[in-house]
């Protein structure tokens, strides 16, 4: 039997305030969106004045960081052709993202989950993902 440590709605909501808090501070309108070690959804905000794309794009960082254990923005890298994961933007049933703003959230060494940011531009959503991990990340 295999038991899975997963985030719940508690560290999920950490993590969005604390996405939000640096989203403001960085006057990057966002949406944070937590998923759990399957994928799903647990929790999910999106800032005023966040574009409408940042809602799926926000989602599919998440599932992509946690589906494949990396960041989204080193996924980029190993991405190009002759990569180790070229192609993958067509997989995940489309929903592969392969630029920064999502990073996977790590608990005493394992992924429990994942933080996907989207509105700004890259950088901006690689330091909102990654700032709203913080609270929960023991990395």
């Amino acid at each position: 039997m295999i038991f899975l440590k997963s985030l719940g709605l508690e560290e999920a909501n950490l993590v969005i305030q604390a996405g939000i808090a640096r989203a403001k501070a960085i006057e990057s309108p966002s949406t944070i969106c937590v998923v759990d070690v399957g994928g799903t959804t647990v929790a999910q905000a999106r800032m005023d004045g966040a574009s409408l794309s940042s809602v799926e794009l926000a989602y599919n960082k998440a599932y992509t960081s946690v589906s494949t254990r990396l960041a989204t923005g080193f996924i980029a890298t190993i991405a190009q052709p002759g990569g180790d994961f070229y192609g993958i933007a067509n997989g995940l049933g489309g929903r592969a993202i392969i630029f920064p703003g999502g990073v996977p959230i790590i608990v005493d060494g394992k992924v429990v989950g994942a933080v996907g940011a989207s509105g700004g531009n890259g950088a901006q959503d690689d330091d909102v993902a990654r700032a709203a991990a913080k609270p929960v990340s023991s990395n």
